[in-house]
């Protein structure tokens, strides 16, 4: 059964013609009309009897109201008293979603929602984009956290972040070699980076020293990586440039275990866009949809994290 006929039809019946529902419900009375018709076919009796802008209940009609009216009132009580007790409302919500996120990010959303609702519990499974759009498909997880997401026609993604890819160097590495003076300098350098599709340095060469970007592209980075939790641990080993999320180096940069660089024409970061996403058709409840709610609500952009470590950053070697 479509609850939404059946709204369509109990409201029809209160209002008292098909024009003042289709005012109330802010839909064409065309839109109210096709719900009527397709009810009735899909009951195969008749409910209403169109008389002009009048309509008169058939014997069916005048039952089926009254059951839809008492079992839809008893579901919206039932949902409006669970917006007034959100202390009440529980479930499970099953997230997928790479490790810098589940680090970084996700404990602080959950911490948030679970203080708005403490009877809702989740669970998080680490993986990267590729493994995690099967999960979703197959119902393994509710929700995943992506960079990037291949099947749109059955997935739907909208931004939850952005997050910052500043380069960076460790402390022993500029003792030991000096900091780069110009974007230019960094093609003499080791290079930390993510595998290909994530590769940030010539995406951030491209971005600031175009004429130079056909030699970052040719340039072979010294180590490969699929996360940004391993590649911090090889910057701060002083293996090289790397680029690292600016949510996941704050201790280190105040500290001064790390130096974000920056150069007398000022380069700018890379940022990546990290979005919610979710099967297209879904039987979400209420949780899932305010989870959903919250995380838009919750945002992260980028105008809030520009500046925050632009005291901190290192100048060059004059």
């Amino acid at each position: 059964m479509d609850f939404n006929k059946a709204r369509t039809f109990v409201e029809v019946v209160d209002r008292g013609g098909i024009t003042a529902a289709a005012s109330r419900l802010k839909r064409t009375q065309q839109a109210i009309s096709a719900q009527i018709n397709h009810l009735e076919e899909h009951l195969g009796v008749d409910l209403l009897v169109r008389q002009g802008p009048n309509i008169i209940l058939t014997a069916d009609g005048e039952t089926l109201y009254r059951e839809f009216k008492t079992h839809l009132s008893s579901i919206e009580a039932a949902v409006q008293g669970l917006k007034e007790d959100k202390s009440k409302a529980s479930g499970v919500i099953r997230i997928g979603a790479w490790q810098e996120v589940s680090t970084y990010y996700l404990p602080e959303v959950i911490k948030g929602f679970t203080d708005k609702y403490p009877l809702v519990d989740f669970e998080i499974i680490t993986a990267t984009d590729e493994a995690l759009e099967p999960l979703l498909l197959d119902n393994t997880i509710d929700f995943s956290f992506q960079v990037f997401t291949q099947r749109n026609r059955l997935l739907k993604n909208d931004p939850a972040l952005y997050e910052t890819f500043h380069p960076v160097v460790s402390k022993a590495y500029a003792e030991k070699h000096g900091l780069p003076q110009s974007v230019e300098d960094t093609l003499h350098m080791p290079i930390v980076d993510y595998t290909q599709k994530y590769s940030q340095y010539f995406h951030w060469v491209r971005k600031n020293r175009p004429n130079i970007a056909s030699d970052a592209q040719k340039k072979p980075p010294l180590v490969q990586v699929s996360n940004n939790i391993v590649l911090k641990q090889l910057v701060c080993q002083g293996l090289g440039l790397g680029f690292l999320l600016q949510s996941s180096i704050q201790q280190e940069v105040e500290s001064g275990e790390l130096i974000i660089l920056s150069f007398p024409e000022q380069a700018e970061p890379n940022w990546a866009e990290i979005d919610i996403v979710r099967k297209r058709q879904n039987n979400f409840g209420f949780i899932h949809q305010e989870f959903i709610q919250y995380v838009f609500d919750h945002r992260i952009i980028p105008s809030i994290q520009e500046n925050a470590y632009a005291h901190r950053r290192a100048k060059p070697n004059c």
